[in-house]
């Protein structure tokens, strides 16, 4: 009996198991790609929103810091940017002294600043009325950066689901 047990463990797997088994992971490998596309494209629309997050609080921080107001300078549409500067008319993504941060659509694959309205921060770090930027993934999702009057920026979803953000 213990060597009966033994040549069949020493047996293996035959050509047509395995074959069975890689047509059952390729199946189930096409099966799963659309998801994790979808997964990927919501990944970088939330990585373009808190950047969005970060680079607002950021200029918060140091207009208060520096005693001097700043600007958050957006130009939506294909080739889009957005820019922490010094100037409101400072255009982004070029590189300029009066621009201190900035990020570009090569820095966001697959996400689009469809639109956004400049915000000015002032001296004390609140904004001088209230702003807001709209992202869209490839897929169509929407996040909205809302930046309130004291210069806290929130995220909201404006359509489909977003699992860590609430509805705008």
């Amino acid at each position: 009996m213990h060597q009966r047990l033994i040549r069949s463990l020493q047996r293996g797997l035959t050509l047509l198991e395995i074959t069975i088994a890689l047509a059952l992971l390729a199946v189930l490998g096409t099966l799963a790609v659309p998801s994790l596309g979808a997964r990927l494209d919501q990944q970088r629309l939330y990585s373009a929103a808190e950047a969005m997050v970060a680079d607002v609080n950021e200029a918060r921080f140091e207009a208060a810091r520096q005693g001097r107001a700043l600007h958050l300078v957006m130009q939506a549409g294909d080739n889009w940017c957005w820019a922490v500067a010094t100037q409101e008319n400072c255009p982004c993504g070029q590189a300029l002294a009066c621009e201190l941060r900035s990020a570009q659509q090569r820095d966001h694959a697959g996400v689009r600043l469809v639109a956004g309205q400049t915000l000015h921060l002032g001296a004390n770090g609140r904004a001088d009325a209230s702003s807001s930027a709209t992202l869209e993934s490839r897929r169509g999702s929407r996040l909205r950066v809302d930046v309130q009057l004291l210069g806290r920026p929130r995220v909201c979803t404006l359509n489909g689901s977003a699992a860590r953000y609430p509805a705008c």
